[in-house]
């Protein structure tokens, strides 16, 4: 693969330049909250599974993926409109009154930088997974996934495009300290919850560990201010610097059929959870609310042996040219470039070759409330919480999620506020054991502005009765006669007819 990377080290500017411009969820509200979200629930908060009706249940498939960013964004288009037609969309800044655009052209254009930008990527695709209840207030699980993440916030108004593209040149401009991460990595989770009774109410504690295997990591961080001058020519004059990159090797090489998923490090990952719940009225199953916080994606991941960690720091006046960073084919070649250019020695700036990076840590608040005998709304708060500074991120989240449900049909409308800054609107949809769901309705729906998707879709089985002359056991909190049930209990559960 041909790379040209004659400023490198400003990893911060040229990802904030160029990321945003290749991307196309969140929390998936719509399959985490109800009653009958099963194991789906414990990404939200481990406890929850205890409270499912289901005696048990095998999740075959699920997958989301989240964008938003407020650097650049798509006019006047929705998502299903930008994805058929990708050889339309044409960046703003080619166009000019002499080559102007086509009438249905797909304009890319971006934010004047007015407000601190930020962007996020992430996506999950979740294999086999299932949970089983056991002794009555034991609910066991296995999970799988691979994911992504790529984020950046804090973006300065300085690396706003429309600013960066028309630096003025042979004068001095104070670059803010910014940053960026990304990472890929696969989990292998269990799942243990319990049911414990406090008083008149129902309390659950749950926790999830994850193995991580890490199959591609890379973060870049300006540590501090620092000048940068664009001189005539190719020419590029720095009055100081404080670098840190680091990034996997094992698929930097000139030769594309090497180019593959292996696995360049690990690490361990908790979830973990407690929720309490106030019992129905007399005759009816279920609660009347329920509460719970959580800690989720707690952990850490550590690339070795393919990897490499790099710093590069000078406090004096520094000039290089495009001559120091010839075409190479091969990554670790650019990287050495960089090195000479910057140290005077193409292996000064590395430091180890091994480097960590913290999951997208956050903290969880919710509340479920029964509205009538099928009607909910929950509060959902998640508020990031990185472990490091080369932690990769997640949206911060407040919504406020309304629902139908029943045993074989649910309907969700999440109202979602991003990073306290953005509103969305969504829905999802179960039907039996399949979940349709976007936690931003209007990107499909509307042609605005596009600065973001979500969308997410699960399928599973759980447990049903086909012989009715016997029942199953699954979780039923009810009064019976002024009195509390002892928690899980047997009920009848039909066979859904379509």
């Amino acid at each position: 693969m041909r790379l040209n990377l004659a400023l490198f080290p400003i990893i911060p500017l040229f990802a904030c330049i160029f990321l945003p411009n290749a991307l196309f969820s969140q929390e998936q509200l719509g399959m985490r909250l109800e009653r009958y979200s099963g194991i789906y629930s414990a990404g939200i908060n481990p406890a929850n599974t205890a409270f499912t009706p289901h005696n048990w249940e095998v999740s075959l498939f699920n997958a989301d993926l989240f964008v938003e960013n407020s650097y650049a964004f798509l006019r006047n288009t929705s998502l299903n409109n930008a994805l058929r037609n990708t050889d339309k969309i044409v960046s703003l800044a080619d166009t000019s009154a002499e080559n102007p655009p086509a009438q249905d052209a797909i304009l890319q254009d971006f934010t004047d930088g007015s407000r601190k930008m930020h962007f996020v990527t992430q996506t999950r695709v979740a294999g086999p997974a299932f949970s089983f209840r056991f002794g009555e207030k034991n609910v066991v699980g296995l999970t799988t996934a691979f994911r992504s993440n790529v984020s950046a916030y804090r973006i300065p108004e300085i690396l706003a495009y429309q600013t960066v593209s028309n630096l003025p040149r042979n004068q001095a401009i104070n670059i803010p300290a910014a940053g960026i991460s990304g990472m890929v990595w696969g989990e292998i989770g269990l799942h243990y919850s319990r049911l414990e009774e406090v008083g008149d109410l129902q309390m659950a504690w749950g926790v999830s560990p994850k193995l991580l295997l890490g199959y591609e990591g890379f973060f870049t961080r300006a540590q501090s201010n620092f000048e940068y001058t664009q001189r005539n020519g190719d020419t590029t004059a720095f009055g100081s610097g404080k670098w840190d990159y680091a990034l996997t090797t094992a698929n930097l090489t000139d030769n594309s059929d090497e180019v593959s998923l292996k696995k360049q490090g690990s690490g361990f990952g908790l979830d973990l959870g407690v929720s309490w719940a106030m019992p129905a009225g007399d005759e009816e199953d279920g609660y009347a609310w329920r509460a719970g916080i959580s800690i989720i994606d707690l952990g850490y991941l550590r690339f070795k042996n393919t990897a490499q960690r790099h710093h590069i720091a000078f406090d004096t006046l520094l000039s290089v040219s495009g001559a120091q960073f010839p075409q190479r084919d091969n990554g670790e070649e650019v990287l050495r470039d960089v090195s000479r250019a910057f140290l005077g020695d193409s292996m000064a700036s590395l430091q180890k070759n091994a480097f960590g990076m913290g999951l997208p840590t956050a903290l969880s608040a919710q509340f479920d409330a029964r509205i009538a005998p099928t009607i909910y709304v929950s509060g959902v708060l998640v508020q990031r919480v990185p472990l490091s500074k080369y932690s990769v991120k997640r949206p911060s989240t407040l919504a406020i999620v309304p629902r139908f449900e029943n045993r074989w049909f649910s309907v969700s409308l999440p109202m979602v506020m991003n990073d306290w800054r953005s509103f969305r609107a969504g829905v999802a949809v179960r039907l039996a054991w399949l979940y349709l769901g976007t936690d931003n309705l209007g990107s499909f729906l509307t042609k605005d502005r596009l600065s973001g998707a979500d969308v997410y879709i699960g399928f599973k089985i759980n447990a049903f009765s086909l012989n009715f002359n016997k029942g199953e056991k699954g979780y039923k909190l009810n009064r019976e006669r002024g009195s509390r049930s002892g928690g899980p209990n047997r009920e009848k559960i039909k066979c859904y007819s379509f």
